[in-house]
């Protein structure tokens, strides 16, 4: 357990460190959330490189890369005098928590195994070999990435044959991060009102059943939740209220979900598209974008273009140059529309994209008629029942299709965009890999919805908080 727990202590340490460098414009409490998130981002970041290096991972090396940039990074905060008390508190705080998770997670045994996890926990078995990317099977390379198989690999010095705490490590964090930025969101609001809206967003999530048993499960969904939470909110609070160091942890956690799923270049290239059409400054694009665009040279046009041999075919279908198109394209995007000339054509790329998606999800519906009335059908038992949501989506579902018509709130579409572009992501997948989603719990496609479920959320307390805010402007103004 010892090592275990050190895990968790330089995740927190780590990403804390880093993330003091912007403390000016990211609160004390808000980096203590975020820390093990970024700091295990960090380290998938340091895992890539060995493994492009050298052809294996160490993960003791690269978790100590990570925490040597934690220390110089706090080094600098110090220097610059970004530090105060408050922080040694946040800082403490993380720490705490994360070492109370895992001593948890591995004290009661509440992980949970599928034959998906032994996947993972074969491909994290085969990184610690001399030639990893040789070792993985090819289709798991492509399909399971190394992201979970990574943050795994620190199986070999723990007395077990997986890491217990990674998935509790990434659900507490979210949700102390979730329930933070539900405070923010509802700022403007009396204070009663406030707690109100902030508990019944903390208590609709808390009870979505497949949420809590990510939070358990030895698979990617609930490190994605995470990061995406962490990715469009960062976004969001870096323009609208001009914080950019906000872009800082918001372009880690995106470029992180690069190496956890094959589909997340898709979202990445939403996201980058709505933030191309925002009125993003220089700054807050840069810090978005770079993270991704190196990741993907690194991951994908050096190391699966060479290993999992599925480069070779140049076409917007073929997975790996696919994704490459999808993040180049839209990091491009986001070059385009921070120049002055082409601020204003480039504000209508968020939607144009939404467009372009409705369009291939009509082209493609079209030629396999089949595909989209399975997965219509998989999709409607899994929402109401066999996907074990409860009521979770067929509520949320509710309210999004109102919160998304009258919501009012400030530089919306860097919530609104993301959240529709993954309805669309959603049923244009089993087209593109021409394979219905399938009723169950375990299904690919019910499992994805995880994902997004903490944005919606939080999107819908904003749209609720802005609603009142704009009852009461029309109260209170005098009429003539």
């Amino acid at each position: 357990m010892i090592a275990e727990v050190a895990v968790g202590i330089l995740f927190a340490f780590s990403g804390f460190g880093v993330l003091t460098t912007v403390a000016r414009d990211v609160p004390a409490t808000a980096r203590a959330w975020l820390s093990v998130p970024i700091g295990a981002a960090l380290y998938l970041f340091a895992s890539l490189v060995l493994l492009v290096i050298t052809e294996t991972l160490d993960p003791v090396l690269a978790l100590g890369l990570v925490a040597g940039v934690g220390v110089v990074s706090l080094g600098w905060a110090v220097q610059h005098r970004l530090t105060t008390r408050r922080d040694l508190v946040a800082g403490a705080l993380a720490v705490a928590v994360a070492v109370l998770t895992v001593v948890v997670a591995r004290t009661w045994h509440l992980t949970r195994l599928t034959p998906d996890s032994l996947r993972y926990l074969l491909a994290a078995t085969d990184l610690v070999r001399p030639d990893a990317f040789a070792e993985i099977n090819r289709a798991d390379l492509l399909v399971r990435q190394i992201g979970l198989p990574a943050l795994q690999t620190f199986y070999v010095h723990v007395d077990r044959d997986y890491v217990a705490s990674i998935a509790p490590l990434f659900g507490v964090s979210g949700a102390g991060l979730f329930t933070w930025l539900g405070w923010q969101l509802s700022e403007g609001s009396e204070t009663r009102r406030r707690w109100w809206l902030v508990a019944a967003a903390v208590a609709f999530l808390a009870s979505s059943n497949r949420l809590v048993y990510d939070a358990f499960y030895v698979n990617t969904h609930i490190q994605m939740a995470a990061f995406l939470l962490i990715a469009v909110a960062g976004a969001w609070l870096a323009v609208n209220r001009e914080h950019p160091g906000w872009a800082l942890p918001a372009g880690l956690a995106l470029a992180a979900t690069l190496l956890m799923r094959p589909e997340a270049p898709l979202f990445v290239g939403v996201i980058l598209v709505t933030v191309a059409a925002s009125r993003a400054n220089r700054n807050v694009r840069a810090l978005i974008t770079l993270p991704s665009v190196v990741t993907t040279v690194v991951w994908y046009a050096i190391a699966l273009w060479q290993h999992a041999n599925f480069g070779d075919e140049i076409s917007l279908t073929a997975p790996v140059f696919g994704s490459m198109v999808a993040v180049f394209g839209s990091a491009l995007a986001v070059v385009v529309g921070g120049l002055d000339r082409l601020r204003r054509p480039a504000s209508y790329l968020d939607r144009a994209a939404v467009i372009g998606l409705a369009g291939l999800v009509v082209i493609y519906g079209i030629r396999s008629p089949d595909v989209v009335t399975a997965s219509a059908q998989a999709t409607f038992r899994n929402l109401t029942y066999d996907g074990l949501w409860l009521a979770t989506w067929v509520a949320a579902l509710a309210l999004l299709a109102v919160a998304l018509i009258v919501h009012r709130v400030p530089d919306g579409r860097l919530w609104t965009v993301p959240i529709v572009g993954f309805g669309l992501l959603y049923w244009l997948l089993p087209l593109i890999r021409e394979g219905a989603w399938r009723v169950g719990a375990g299904d690919s496609g019910n499992r994805i919805l995880a994902h997004v479920l903490p944005v919606a959320v939080l999107f819908l307390v904003a749209a609720a908080q802005r609603s009142k805010a704009s009852e009461e402007e029309v109260v209170e103004t005098p009429t003539r």
